[in-house]
């Protein structure tokens, strides 16, 4: 079961790296920023009313609402989704040949 082993030592032989494009960030931004104005614009709408509430204003408020949560799903589902790219990477060892060193 390994739990009198001495722990196993790797050496690093390989690295990823990832670079996120522009379109990640900027997706994540517009999340962010429709979902703080949208929540204020809505709660402004629903707060402000007074009265007697029709028909049409819970149509309006469901339909602003339904934008909203249209938006957010999909300024996030984008900035999930944006391309990543992994760069792998190994680093520089001194090169002995043929002959592999260990300790």
């Amino acid at each position: 079961m390994g739990l009198f082993k001495r722990k196993e030592e790797w050496d690093r032989t390989f690295r990823l790296r990832s670079q996120q494009s522009t379109g990640r960030g900027l997706l994540a931004c517009l999340f962010w920023l429709w979902g703080v104005f949208g929540l204020l614009f809505n709660a402004g709408t629903l707060f402000g009313l007074t009265g007697s509430i029709g028909v049409g204003t819970s149509a309006l408020l469901a339909a602003s609402a339904l934008i909203w949560i249209g938006g957010m799903v999909l300024f996030g589902i984008g900035a999930l989704l944006a391309h990543t790219d992994f760069d792998g990477e190994r680093p520089n060892k001194e090169d002995y040949g043929d002959v592999r060193v260990t300790r």
